[in-house]
């Protein structure tokens, strides 16, 4: 580093997100490749020109005091800092087993990730990484390529945006970002100036009350975690579809997003309520994450010129128990109505300009940004919450000759309770199609949902 390094001050969303790094896993077949050693060489030449397009990229997530004792988080880079792109040798699993299998996350070692999964104030005080890579090779054939950004930097959407102009530089050597990709606090705040200014006298507990996902009382943990695990499944989006043309009959459809969390938080409710039949009458909340980009207008991120920063917002959908556990017994009414339940706190009217300025300015308004918590059970498994990466272009990422688009997309295994991720659409359109999803329960929970008959239903063999 330089003693004046470049700074890049973190925006009020950013400072929401987790301690964590986002993690993808890029698979590769082996018919595509040329040898690792070259691999690796094109891909450290892209991930060069690309740090120098994105400065920040090389540098470190810092946490800082101001003299007005309030806390934040700024990335220090250096322009003529790269990061190396690790060599992590082989692994003892071979690519055509783990790919009949369809690519389980648990198939891959956990050393074949260039950083742990979480940061801590230790590492935040000393700087974390913004990102890193790693490169391992399969027994016999095929190459995977790790991906790691600190969630602080990027949500989804920008881990994505990374991950795209990393392949155009590797497939394009002569490739020129259009943009300037000016500082994010500057352009986040232009785009909200009209609202910030609307909200700026609103105070902190009335922001509270208007909004809460958010928490200032910590999680109460329990004095023991129950086993947990995580798996995936492929539910074909044949029946996504015949569902929206059914429900289409009664209204308006409901998108494909909206039926598919539905079916989850139903299915897996029904799961848990057979454990804990004494919960009927409570209510279960379903948390889904928002990308807020498009709801700052057109042209606050575009192909062009992206977003790369956190435009994460949460929507909040109660129902009660009783009513997502039977809801297999009248599907369509049933279904119609917890689809309304989840569409309309995560509508445009709901989530807009005004909604993300008083975000904002809560953020804003905290002297220290770890004293908010989510609003949610986290432990309790009474809620859920479903991230969905399905627009994620990953699939799309085109490395260019030797290299190619990867053939498979996966997160690292992962044991929670009361998490579910909607993976990357691989085959958008096709007649074959299918969701991926994986879903993270308590041990016993998944093996009830595995064995319901709504859910065999549903997802693909």
């Amino acid at each position: 580093m330089t003693e004046n390094p470049h700074l890049e001050q973190l925006s009020p969303l950013d400072l929401l997100m987790p301690s964590i790094y986002i993690r993808a896993v890029l698979v590769f077949q082996p018919a595509t490749l040329t040898p690792a050693a070259e691999i690796q060489q094109t891909l450290q030449q892209g991930l060069d020109r690309l740090t120098k397009q994105i400065p920040w990229l090389s540098g470190r997530v810092y946490s800082t005091i101001s003299d007005q004792s309030t806390r934040s988080l700024e990335i220090r880079s250096n322009k003529d800092d790269t990061p190396t792109l690790l060599d992590k040798g082989s692994i003892s699993v071979c690519y055509k087993d783990l790919a009949a299998r369809g690519m389980p996350p648990e198939g891959t070692p956990d050393d074949i990730w260039p950083v742990p999964s979480m940061t801590d104030d230790v590492a935040l005080a000393s700087g974390a990484p913004v990102f890193a890579a790693s490169l391992f090779r399969f027994a016999y054939e095929g190459l995977g390529l790790c991906v790691c950004i600190h969630h602080a930097a990027v949500d989804a959407t920008g881990f994505s945006e990374v991950v795209r102009l990393w392949a155009t530089n590797v497939a394009d050597p002569t490739f020129t970002l259009s943009s300037s990709l000016e500082y994010r606090n500057e352009r986040l705040s232009r785009a909200l100036s009209e609202a910030l200014a609307r909200v700026s006298a609103i105070s902190c507990d009335t922001l509270l009350t208007r909004h809460p996902e958010y928490f200032m009382t910590p999680p109460t943990l329990p004095t023991e975690f129950p086993a947990s695990t995580s798996k995936l499944f492929a539910i074909p989006v044949h029946w996504i579809n015949v569902l929206k043309e059914l429900l289409g009959k009664r209204s308006s459809p409901p998108t494909t997003n909206t039926i598919i969390c539905a079916l989850i938080w139903t299915s897996i409710t029904r799961a848990r309520l057979l454990r804990t039949p004494g919960r009927s009458e409570e209510t279960s909340h379903l948390v889904t994450a928002v990308n807020g980009r498009p709801r700052l207008g057109n042209d606050f991120s575009t192909p062009v010129n992206p977003y790369i920063g956190n435009a994460v917002l949460y929507a909040i959908a109660k129902h009660p128990f009783h009513a997502l556990a039977t809801a297999d017994s009248d599907p369509i009414s049933s279904l119609a109505a917890i689809c309304t339940e989840i569409a309309t706190p995560q509508s445009p009217t709901t989530i807009n300009s005004q909604h993300i300025a008083e975000v904002h300015r809560l953020v804003e308004s905290m002297p220290d940004p770890r004293a908010l918590f989510v609003g949610w059970d986290l432990f309790g498994s009474r809620d859920l919450t479903i991230t969905s990466w399905a627009d994620a272009d990953l699939y799309g990422a085109d490395f260019g000759s030797g290299i190619g688009k990867p053939a498979f997309v996966r997160f690292p295994y992962m044991e929670a309770d009361g998490v579910a991720i909607i993976m990357p659409r691989k085959q958008r359109g096709s007649d074959n199609e299918v969701l991926e999803v994986v879903v993270a329960l308590r041990r016993d929970d998944m093996c009830v949902l595995e064995e319901d008959e709504m859910w065999q239903t549903l997802v693909s063999k």
